[in-house]
């Protein structure tokens, strides 16, 4: 029994765990599905990285295998099958099914997906895929995955490019005591709504909370990141996903933002502290 990724990569050393699960309920099988951490109720991306960096970790943050599709069972190759056939071989073989290993579940009921979409979000559930009964296995044509997004509010602390016109956000949340936390940034801006975001911004002073250069992000850097401190008065709402990370225990978005709008109504002060415990970089 071995895993890889979609890049056909090994992921079988670090996971023996998983690949013990898997292969004592298995034979002659090649299935599809994810490997996930969870920790306090919720998925657990960062525990996840570090798996994939050391072996040595399993046993302080389990992985489970979350089984979403079936490519062969029993020397038989079922992709050219469509996925109402395949689902029906998969309930077969998972049948009583335990941990670390799961069926994801199937709805064809438009208000219960929908269900799934919005009711999980604390759970740090990104989205759901939706797949046409009729069709193979062609997942990079045929499958659509549908996102859950919400509505926050955050703090600019901080801005990529000019501050009198940023290209993007840096944003804060105040932490359980207080403290503002870097909690991810937006996507960069719209050229017409940048000068007009930047009359709200005011250097900061000596007194700012974050350092001169940020770690490296999730968001494709590689080196720290140099960035304009601003005065952390200015309140914004954003659409965020669901995906949460963490950077030194403290939770983070692991995708960029998107800018709504300032709320010039609020004062940093209104924003509720960020529970360790709700949200991943």
């Amino acid at each position: 029994m071995r895993l890889q990724s979609r890049q056909l990569h090994s992921l079988t050393p670090f996971f023996p765990d998983v690949v013990d699960a898997l292969g004592t309920w298995f034979r002659n099988v090649v299935l599809d599905g994810e490997l996930v951490v969870c920790g306090d109720g919720r998925l657990d991306f960062t525990a996840l990285q570090r798996r994939l960096a050391s072996s040595r970790v399993a046993a302080e943050a389990p992985a489970s295998f979350l089984v979403f599709d079936v490519l062969e069972a029993g020397g038989t190759d079922l992709r050219a099958y469509p996925y109402k056939v395949r689902r029906a071989v998969l309930q077969r073989l998972l049948d009583g099914l335990a941990p670390p290993l799961a069926l994801v579940p199937m709805t064809t009921d438009a208000t219960a997906a929908r269900g799934c979409l919005t009711g999980h979000l604390d759970a740090g559930i990104e989205g759901v895929v939706a797949k046409r009964l009729n069709q193979p296995y062609r997942p990079r044509s045929t499958w659509r995955k549908v996102r859950a997004y919400t509505s926050m509010e955050a703090i600019v602390g901080g801005v990529l490019g000019p501050i009198s016109a940023p290209v993007a956000l840096v944003l804060g949340r105040p932490d359980q005591r207080g403290e503002l936390r870097v909690v991810g940034r937006t996507t960069p801006i719209p050229r017409h709504l940048r000068a007009e975001i930047g009359t709200q911004l005011r250097p900061a002073c000596a007194a700012h909370p974050w350092p001169a250069v940020l770690r490296p992000a999730r968001y494709g850097d590689s080196a720290p990141v140099e960035y304009a401190r601003v005065e952390p008065r200015v309140v914004v709402e954003l659409v965020v996903d669901a995906a949460i990370g963490r950077v030194q225990g403290r939770p983070v978005w692991r995708h960029p933002a998107n800018l709504r709008r300032i709320r010039a109504e609020l004062h940093p002060m209104d924003l509720s502290p960020l529970a360790s415990d709700a949200w991943s970089e």
